[in-house]
């Protein structure tokens, strides 16, 4: 479902039930997931991975299939102390003291899809070139060893990720941002210290 046709079907809902947009936007994309079979979580912290209907999309959905993962089983989870990526068999998990900023990403994609470090300290981690969210972190994480990363232990300050619902995962770190005032880093003076994120 595009963003367009979710925006369409979001305010159809708010004028038949009087909701708020950002609880209509839920239910939409709620009902779409449950129409295409992908089993939604319930958690209204978690954000599933999108993948496109194109065949690098199609690919990478089977693939992370096998591994554990695929359309309604990768995410992206948001907690009070960190923010969490699966996708297939991968792992990323930033601490919330180092997310800076959450939002749309321009980047272009050219079909890529997979996990892997697009360019210098930018993680990717998609099945689609839509719905892209830039996650800038500061101070840095690391990725693990892995396939993924050419078992190379990359600096990551960026993490790009695309979700079925991005305005949703924006507003989730904003909201998180709002109820913690000055304990999150970009709303205080100072730079807390972070510990080293957890990788796979």
């Amino acid at each position: 479902m595009s963003h367009d046709k979710i925006r369409a079907a979001t305010r159809k809902r708010m004028a038949e039930t009087g909701e708020s947009y950002a609880a209509a936007r839920r239910e939409v994309i709620r009902e779409h997931q449950a129409a295409a079979g992908e089993g939604p979580r319930s958690d209204p912290g978690w954000f599933a991975i999108g993948y496109s209907r194109a065949w690098t999309g199609r690919t990478t959905a089977w693939l992370d299939t096998l591994l554990g993962g695929g359309p309604g089983k990768s995410g992206v989870q948001v907690g009070p102390g960190q923010i969490r990526v699966r996708m297939g068999s991968y792992k990323f998990d930033v601490p919330r003291r180092s997310v800076r900023s959450a939002r749309r990403s321009q980047e272009r994609l050219r079909g890529t899809t997979g996990v892997h470090m697009n360019k210098k300290g930018q993680l990717l981690v998609n099945g689609a070139a839509e719905g892209l969210v830039d996650v800038t972190i500061d101070p840095p994480c690391h990725t693990g060893r892995t396939p993924s990363t050419m078992f190379v232990k990359e600096r990551v300050t960026s993490l790009v990720v695309s979700l079925v619902d991005p305005d949703g995962f924006i507003a989730a770190v904003d909201d998180h941002g709002r109820t913690q005032g000055a304990k999150l880093p970009g709303l205080s003076s100072g730079r807390p210290p972070c510990r080293p994120c957890r990788r796979a």
